[in-house]
């Protein structure tokens, strides 16, 4: 499934970003532009951490913000950030990340296929 979805026009190397807010926004850039959600989704990923901490942080380094299908997921889709320098989550400099991987999914509970596939 996820070779499917993930192409080399949705993965982006950085340098660093300026906050946790701005690594969603370029993150999710290649969704956007590829028609796969919309602005809403990307506010959607935003609120999220801020209304419930930094529960996107999955692993040291990597990140994987994500938000309800209803708030703007148009198709399935997974794109990809590489930050050299990693930004944190919170205000202390924990819950770093490098790597944000971005998913929109139709389905509620597909994200948590796609999230065991990338474990493997």
């Amino acid at each position: 499934m996820l070779t499917k979805l993930v192409s080399e026009e949705h993965i982006n190397f950085m340098e660093s970003v300026e906050d946790w807010k701005e690594a969603i926004r370029v993150a999710a850039k290649p969704l956007l532009d590829s028609n796969r959600i919309t602005e809403k989704y990307i506010e959607a990923m935003i609120r999220g951490v801020e209304e419930f901490g930094p529960y996107v942080v999955i692993a040291p380094m990597i990140a994987m913000p994500h938000a309800r299908p209803e708030f703007g997921s148009i198709k399935p889709g997974i794109s990809v950030l590489k930050l050299k320098k990693p930004i944190s989550f919170t205000s202390d400099d924990e819950n770093l990340a490098s790597v944000i991987i971005v998913i929109s999914t139709k389905e509620n509970e597909a994200h948590l296929e796609m999230i065991s596939e990338l474990a493997l």
